[in-house]
């Protein structure tokens, strides 16, 4: 197989560990939160839109597939305590990370919100 197919291998083994009898969901879900800060998911996310431009080359074929297959991984992982009606409450994952990033948007947040409200034109 061509090494340039890899990755979308990877992307379906994730579709099938979920059947594996050691799968665990709330594992994946930390897992991923203590490898991924917001502020990094958001540059990974904007990395993947097709009119990126990395001339900088911050970000290599093999990180964002990685973060693709993080992120798959993540989804399938909430989807499933989903369906199984589990108690999120059993996640644990630090949240100090993202806190003041949190708190740093909604000032921004806010802010244009006041613009737009003080904005009489629209």
């Amino acid at each position: 197989m061509k090494s340039n197919y890899a990755h979308l291998i990877l992307l379906d083994m994730v579709i099938y560990e979920t059947h594996r009898e050691e799968y665990d969901p709330i594992q994946n879900v930390q897992s991923f939160w203590e490898k991924y800060s917001l502020s990094t998911i958001h540059e990974h996310m904007v990395a993947l839109q097709p009119d990126f431009d990395n001339k900088e080359g911050n970000y290599s074929i093999d990180q964002l597939s990685s973060f693709s297959v993080d992120l798959l991984r993540t989804t399938i992982a909430y989807f499933m305590l989903h369906m199984d009606k589990a108690d999120l409450g059993k996640v644990q994952i630090s949240t100090s990370v993202n806190e003041e990033e949190l708190q740093t948007t909604k000032r921004i947040s806010d802010l244009f919100l006041r613009a737009s409200q003080s904005n009489t034109n629209s």
